[in-house]
């Protein structure tokens, strides 16, 4: 006869008590959609993280450049080397998101046409009023068949003049890439078409920022829509814990597992304690194309020293 229990793992004869096949399956659903959604939210995080890499580098090498000044060329193709590094590593994390996020998404909703297809509309409502987002992918697409991202890098200084009449120099580093060389990528006659009417180069932080800001966005409705499916899985959970410590008397659940004829899995809401740690980590990204880091001090402190 096949049996079906919680029992936590341990070295003594612990108590368990028995559950039916229908429990010990939904129990399964539930552990399921926890750990899903973790994985949605650790690899949000990772895009998030590698993004944060990208601009710290060039405020890095900024820095480098203002207190030791751009020694030779070879200093300068490093620098190239390193932001080209950077942003193939986030190109990469996010088609791993965009990837594998579907399939997340079905086994979650378990297989749910309606839900996977709102998912898809978010990203694609960002696709379509975004240039930058528009324009990573074909960046990944070039970067994975053709070349690198970065075609041009500006290291810049100029003395600006405040309010109060000080001048202060200002340093500055821009990234580009170049349409033209980006047209050589193996694209389709409408994408040639909107690259050959860009003259200009492409300033690649901008570009990151405005896409960012899409995937932030959509990601974060998305995540809204989860909520309800994810406090079932989570209240679910619990209830079968609270259940397993009042009949057996113990004072904690940790390795409890649901124990079937041909399966064992924890039975516990760990997954979702994480997946909240990320959550309120990675709030939305509102207007990064719009703000900026410096590091000037205020003039007026200057008058300590008078």
């Amino acid at each position: 006869m096949n049996e079906y229990f919680l029992r936590r793992n341990a070295l003594s004869a612990p108590d368990k008590i028995s559950i039916t096949r229908e429990h010990l399956e939904t129990l399964k659903n539930a552990s399921s959609i926890q750990l899903e959604a973790l994985y949605i939210e650790q690899k949000y995080d990772f895009v998030v993280e590698n993004y944060i890499e990208f601009e710290q580098t060039i405020l890095n090498r900024g820095l480098n450049h203002l207190i030791l000044g751009l020694k030779d060329e070879v200093s300068f193709h490093n620098d190239t080397s390193l932001f080209n590094r950077r942003i193939m590593n986030l190109l990469t994390v996010f088609k791993t998101y965009e990837d594998t996020y579907p399939q997340h998404i079905k086994k979650i909703f378990g297989g749910d046409k309606d839900k996977l297809r709102c998912t898809k509309e978010s990203f694609s409502e960002e696709f379509d009023k975004r240039f930058g987002y528009w324009l990573i992918p074909k960046i990944r697409n070039y970067v994975q068949h053709q070349g690198f991202p970065v075609h041009a890098s500006t290291y810049g200084s100029q003395w600006i003049t405040n309010s109060d009449g000080i001048e202060k120099n200002r340093y500055t580093l821009d990234l580009y890439i170049s349409p033209q060389e980006l047209n050589k990528g193996d694209f389709n006659i409408e994408v040639k078409k909107r690259l050959n009417k860009i003259n200009e180069k492409i300033d690649l932080k901008f570009i990151l920022r405005d896409f960012m800001e899409g995937f932030s966005a959509a990601h974060v409705k998305n995540r809204l829509m989860l909520d309800e499916k994810i406090n079932w899985a989570v209240r679910y959970t619990q209830e079968a814990i609270d259940e397993f410590l009042l009949q057996t008397g113990y004072n904690s659940s940790v390795a409890l597992f649901a124990n079937g004829p041909d399966d064992q899995f924890s039975v516990a809401t760990l997954a979702n304690d994480q997946r909240i740690h990320f959550v309120k980590k990675n709030s939305s990204l509102i207007r990064l194309s719009d703000r900026y880091i410096s590091n000037e001090f205020e003039d007026r402190k200057r008058e300590i020293n008078n």
